[in-house]
This record gives C-alpha cells, sequence and structure tokens, in this order.
C-alpha cells in the first residue's frame, strides 16, 4: 500500500519577512508624505483665505463706523477653528489704578488733563499745559483762557476752563479720563510730583485707525500670512513690530 505524499507548505524565511516589511514601511511612507503634502497645501490655501477674509471684513466694518474694531470679534467674521487669527490695532489702551495715595490721585489729574493739552480751535491754541503751583492747579492759557483754581483742595465743579465750546469739549475729556482711570475727587494739591503704582488693569478703546490682521494655520506652525490696510495682497509671514500697535 502506498502512502499518498503530503505537500507541506513553507513559511516565509527570515530574509522574505525583511524584505516584506521594508516594502511596506516604504509604501508607508510615501503615503505619509503624500498625506502630509496634501495637507499642507489645503492649510495654506485655507490660512490665505482666511486672512483675506478677515480683511475684507475689517475694511467693510471701516466703510460703516470710520475706525477699525479692537478685536475681530468686533466683525460679523468669524474664523475657522482650523486658523488663528490675531487682530494688533492701536486702540488706545487706559491703564486703570486703584487705591491711589492723595499725592498719586493728583498726579493722575494732571496726566489726564496734559493729555488733552494744547486746547486749540482752529489756528487759535486756548490753553498749552497743566500744572501744581504751590496750591493750586494752573492751566496755562493765553489771557483769556488762563485758569488758576485755587487749592489746597478743588472739587469737579471747581474745574472749568473758559475758553468756549473747544475748553467745554476738553474739560469733560479730561474729568472723564481721570474718573475712568480710577481718580476720585476732589484733588489734594500736593507739593511735589508723584510716580503712579503699576495698574491694576488696562481697558483697550473699541476704536483703531491701524490695524495688522495675521492667521497662523493650527496644524503647521510656519504658515503664517497677514495683512495691513496700505497692502495690496495677502503678505507672508507675520505681522511686523509695530509698538504702537498691540492685542487686543
Amino acid at each position: 500500500m502506498r502512502v499518498p505524499l503530503r505537500w507541506h507548505r513553507k513559511g516565509f524565511t527570515l530574509v522574505e519577512i525583511i524584505i516584506i516589511v521594508a516594502v511596506l514601511a516604504a509604501l508607508a511612507a510615501v503615503i505619509l508624505v503624500t498625506y502630509n503634502g496634501v495637507q499642507r497645501r489645503a492649510a495654506d490655501t485655507q490660512t490665505r483665505q482666511t486672512v483675506a477674509d478677515a480683511l475684507k471684513s475689517l475694511q467693510l466694518y471701516y466703510v460703516i463706523d470710520k475706525s477699525y474694531p479692537s478685536n475681530i470679534a468686533g466683525t460679523e467674521y468669524a474664523p475657522p477653528l482650523s486658523v488663528a487669527v490675531t487682530l494688533y490695532t492701536n486702540a488706545p489702551e487706559t491703564p486703570v489704578y486703584d487705591n491711589l495715595t492723595p499725592d498719586q490721585n493728583a498726579q493722575l489729574f494732571l496726566n489726564s488733563c496734559n493729555g488733552f493739552m494744547p486746547i486749540t480751535d482752529g489756528a487759535t491754541t486756548y490753553n498749552n499745559a497743566c500744572i501744581y503751583s504751590g496750591n493750586n492747579i494752573h492751566v496755562k492759557g493765553t489771557i483769556s483762557s488762563n485758569v488758576v483754581i485755587d487749592g489746597p483742595a478743588f472739587s469737579q465743579t471747581d474745574f472749568v476752563l473758559t475758553c468756549g465750546a473747544a475748553c467745554n469739549v476738553a474739560q469733560a475729556d479730561i474729568i472723564a479720563k481721570f474718573v475712568e482711570q480710577g481718580g476720585e475727587f476732589p484733588i489734594a494739591v500736593p507739593k511735589d510730583g508723584s510716580p503712579l503704582p503699576a495698574p491694576v488693569s488696562v481697558t483697550v478703546g473699541s476704536a483703531a485707525s491701524d490695524f495688522c490682521v495675521e492667521g497662523r494655520a493650527a496644524k503647521f506652525a510656519d504658515i503664517i500670512y497677514h495683512a495691513v490696510p496700505s497692502s495690496i495682497g495677502i503678505q507672508d509671514g507675520p505681522c511686523p513690530p509695530n509698538p504702537g500697535f498691540h492685542y487686543p
């Protein structure tokens, strides 16, 4: 009786396994590079388009409000989550103080007052400086607008400028700025100036006259574009340094 032959299937040799693994690894690398390239091109296109859309939104905002917002959220544009959009503007910053000493409070008022000097109307200059002199506050000006307010303390109603409409506006602005920054009436006139402490917070105005908007791809740190009001098209790279700009 003949016994039938049995064929046993041999497994892969070590060399064959190594070759197969190497081929699969090479294919995976090619696929990964191709996939990353596709993703990168898509991110680049979307980032550039996002900055372009943000720029259009800011330009439209200016047409309506004659100023730019201090935050991109002030427009109706909502950027995609895959692009980080930052708006740098020159919107005015106002430091806010707390627990000022009487001398610091007086210094804050002096700073606020000089912040709106000189007071002009057309070609006419009425007042040009605020100083403390002795026990008084002196708002230097012309014969008709020179004001000396007697101390050693004065209230809000004591601070009156006398050059007409231009002074009425400046007077209201000075008082509003002083109060906004944490100043309080009455003000005790100091004998010497007093440096202000660090502010407890900084408020940013809602209107700006200039900006730079920047977009960064979330997955690719080197994909960055920016635009400014005067630029033609979208520019490569981040917003250039500008000491007059801040975020938000």
